[in-house]
């Protein structure tokens, strides 16, 4: 009561029972990779870029992103709630290039079909001017004539303007023998073995142009990614950046392309303390529930476990700031499935999920979040993805005994999750349920801190405690015993003497997820 009453009266004092917050959706991944561009702070230092939907992806990071982190589109097709992604910085690994030749002969017939178009523009401008001028000097010349002869002449102007303007292009390309440097549109090694084709077209006009083509061979298959055509030096800059692979150097010096085929190669991968940098960026995004680093090198395991490893620290770090996070890995395009298992074991947490084979850890990341946080993504379907590797039953069960979750193709099912498993063997889902517990908890305890801690505190502390739990076991995500003598959860809540002194109140919680049903032995007995 703020005062008292002097005259005879009612003061009624309104109290507002305390509220939890709603918690964030569960399913929000946090991506550390390369990416074609970033968004920066004042500092220029880099930021975190949130995308809920591929539009929104594809407008603030580049094309190029699609090809570089190709676990975002993945994730987004298999309805995660929401991408948080982390970039690397662009100095962290290096960029695929392609020097393509220069031909000596095409820059000088070029040079000279510019100085042609330049010579002929600026006849016709020449006679255009002086026909409008001398129709301008007679004074009895019909007005609709002269203003006829000065939009010819303006026309014919406009014309030597863009001649001139290109042959001051052409004049630009200095190094006839350097030819073009073309680079990926995001560091990393990505784009190794894309190819650049490029070629000579006849056209109409007798002019000289080059088309340019990005493709890929896979299994002796040529795939046509772009196709650029009628390009001259004086354009191509400007129409190469619609591409989502490649762009030119401009630092580099500029010479006639020389018709033939070029391969990027030199792309590297960021290193360990690079990804562990970009990590640390998500340490104040607070709903973030899973994290995956999207490594591009396998070739050295040495360090894809240092990185992952980075990712599991990251994940218990959190966890001990009620922040409880789940980190996903894949393992490399080639080995056995006792390398596999081996990559695992030196994984070993109740927060990491090893996926195989490579190329599908981001479908499997996004089917997690768009389940409910207590659902088991075992024999759940993914969607978009092709050309999906087989994986034989006994390779199946050698994953399995590692701890690594396979992802195969079934008649009847499509393409599931095997099993969802951590690398230490325990359900997925049952981790989650124990960090959303744990948010809960911390999420009701912050109402309370600066209340008095006496008896009806801690018992209303206690009451809403309760009551979430049990909204939590109505939702089916904790569960009682089998045997229906122990609860689906347990809640106490107390200060001794010494804690009450310190401002201390302790809370002990128990909790049972849910856990899915892996497997059913059965029993028939035939009988006579």
């Amino acid at each position: 009561m703020a005062s008292g009453l002097i005259i005879p009266g009612v003061q009624v004092t309104v109290v507002k029972e305390v509220l939890p917050q709603q918690l964030a959706p569960s399913g929000v991944l946090g991506l550390i990779g390369f990416t074609e561009k970033a968004e920066e702070t004042e500092q220029k230092e880099l930021k975190v870029t949130r995308a809920g939907n591929w539009s929104r992806y594809v407008e603030v990071l580049g094309r190029g992103s699609a090809y570089s982190l190709p676990e975002a589109r993945q994730a987004l097709d298999n309805g995660v709630s929401e991408l948080v992604i982390s970039p690397l910085p662009a100095s962290a690994g290096a960029v695929a290039r392609a020097a393509v030749a220069g031909d000596e002969n095409k820059a000088k017939a070029f040079r000279a079909l510019l100085d042609k178009a330049v010579r002929d523009t600026t006849a016709v401008a020449d006679a255009a001017k002086k026909t409008w001028e001398a129709l301008k000097a007679n004074a009895g010349a019909d007005p609709v004539k002269v203003k006829a002869a000065e939009k010819d002449y303006t026309e014919a102007k406009a014309r030597l303007d863009e001649a001139t303007a290109a042959q001051t292009a052409g004049l630009d390309i200095t190094n006839d023998k350097a030819g073009l440097t073309l680079m990926a549109r995001a560091p990393g090694p990505w784009a190794n073995g894309l190819i650049v084709r490029v070629g000579y077209r006849d056209n109409i006009d007798q002019s000289i142009s080059f088309d340019l083509q990005v493709l890929r061979r896979v299994a002796g298959r040529e795939e046509i990614l772009e196709v650029y055509r009628s390009q001259t030096l004086a354009t191509f800059g400007a129409t190469l950046k619609g591409s989502s692979f490649v762009k030119v150097d401009a630092a580099k010096a500029l010479g006639w392309p020389k018709a033939d085929e070029y391969t990027l190669a030199g792309g590297q991968d960021a290193s360990a303390d690079d990804y562990a940098a970009a990590l640390a960026r998500l340490r104040d995004e607070a709903d973030v529930d899973m994290v995956l680093a999207a490594v591009q090198d396998f070739s050295d395991l040495t360090k894809v476990t240092r990185v992952y490893g980075a990712v599991i620290s990251h994940c218990n770090a959190m966890s001990d700031e009620c922040k409880g996070r789940i980190g996903f890995g894949q393992v490399p395009r080639t080995g056995s499935p006792d390398t596999h298992a081996l990559l695992a074991s030196n994984l070993v947490s109740d927060r990491f999920v090893l996926v195989a084979p490579n190329g599908v850890v981001g479908a499997v990341t996004g089917v997690v979040g768009n389940l409910p946080y207590f659902h088991s993504p075992t024999f759940k379907r993914l969607s978009g993805l092709a050309d999906l590797p087989p994986i034989s039953t006994e390779d199946q069960k050698a994953l399995l005994r590692g701890n690594v979750v396979p992802v195969v193709l079934e008649r009847g099912r499509g393409t599931i999750v095997l099993r969802g498993l951590t690398t230490d063997g325990d359900q997925i889902n049952v981790r989650r349920v124990a960090d959303r517990a744990v948010r809960l908890l911390k999420m009701i305890g912050d109402l309370f801190i600066g209340l008095l801690n006496n008896a009806d505190g801690r018992t209303a502390l206690k009451q809403k405690l309760v009551e979430a739990l049990v909204q939590m076991e109505k939702d089916g995500a904790i569960v009682p015993s089998t045997d229906g003598k122990d609860p689906a959860f347990k809640v106490e809540v107390y200060s001794s003497q010494a804690d009450f002194a310190l401002g201390i109140v302790r809370v002990n919680m128990a909790v049972r997820p849910v856990r899915a049903i892996d497997y059913i032995y059965a029993t028939i007995t035939v009988q006579v």
